[in-house]
């Protein structure tokens, strides 16, 4: 929600101990309401589905055959991804996401894309990455920053944004995973 003019969580945001000011509570902007100060969250987590959130292999494994190890430092790559809430504090404050919102994926939804395409257990990163090749899913961020500011959990999404277009663009792939050492 919106708290003193700023998109945060309810949970976290400390409220001025005098009384004699007064604190303004809104719900997230941009967003249609569905009652009171609850958001609309239906089209932000249709884009979050449509990036296909967990991880695929091109190998068909039944349950439980194998494990997909990792090495530290291919697990060190996801720091600061995979910690995201899915608030959409980010996506609201976002003027890409506010004109946009039908087609642009926002912030959050594109820091979790990124997530999975540089997962090294993921097989499918080209195929993410093509799905995100037309002018609207990853190419309307105009690198305000108004979604890393604004992140109660203190990530980077503009980043991820960045090194999804890098990507998109050709001009670097993900890398091939270091085989992981036990």
């Amino acid at each position: 929600m919106n708290i003193g003019g700023e998109n945060t969580l309810a949970c976290i945001k400390k409220i001025d101990a005098d009384t004699s000011k007064t604190t303004k509570i809104h719900p997230l902007p941009h967003m249609y309401v569905v009652k009171d100060l609850v958001p609309d969250l239906t089209l932000f987590f249709e884009q979050y589905r449509s990036i296909q959130p967990w991880l695929q292999k091109k190998t068909s494994l039944s349950l439980g055959e194998k494990q997909m190890y990792q090495s530290v430092k291919e697990r060190d790559k996801l720091d600061g991804l995979y910690e995201c809430i899915l608030c959409a504090c980010c996506s609201a404050s976002c003027p890409s996401y506010w004109w946009n919102a039908d087609k642009y994926l926002g912030p959050s939804v594109l820091m979790q894309a990124y997530r999975w395409i540089i997962d090294s257990r993921d097989d499918y990163a080209k195929e993410r990455l093509a799905r995100m090749h037309d002018a609207y899913s990853a190419f309307k961020c105009h690198t305000i920053m108004n979604c890393t500011k604004t992140c109660p959990k203190n990530l980077n999404p503009a980043k991820a944004i960045g090194e999804i277009k890098t990507m998109l663009t050709s001009i670097k792939s993900k890398p091939a995973p270091e085989p992981a050492k036990f």
